[in-house]
């Protein structure tokens, strides 16, 4: 009787510790995800910013893309990043996908913008 008390002990111990490494493994997940999916939207935000800054040296107006090609373009350049894969060939890929992304957005008539700021023109030309 005392042995079936110990092993059950045990076995409670496990699973209790299992549950907490699990829990842990789970939260570290999500957690990376998350601060991922932050350092690519503010490299994204900081990449179209210094696109607009830089466009007030050139004359006449300049096309800004939507946020979402900045994004798609740092969340490829991250993933080559990280594995290790930051070649010749892996970049002209990245570019190509971006800018296959950019002639689909521009064919998608029905969700071309009347915006005007999508076309940014420079302070010296106003």
């Amino acid at each position: 009787m005392a042995l079936d008390a110990a092993v059950y002990g045990l076995v409670g111990a496990v699973i209790g510790s299992a549950s907490s490494i699990a829990t842990v493994w789970i939260q570290s997940k999500y957690q990376a995800r998350r601060e991922r999916a932050k350092a690519v939207l503010d490299f994204s935000i900081r990449h179209r910013a210094e696109v607009v800054e830089n466009s007030d040296k050139l004359s006449g107006p300049v096309t800004v893309l939507p946020l979402a090609v900045y994004i798609h373009y740092q969340e490829g350049m991250l993933k080559l990043v990280e594995s290790g894969n930051v070649t010749k060939e892996a970049l002209v890929q990245l570019r190509k996908a971006n800018d296959a992304l950019v002639a689909e957005l521009d064919g998608m008539e029905q969700f071309k913008s009347t915006d005007s700021r999508r076309t940014y023109v420079p302070k010296g030309d106003i």
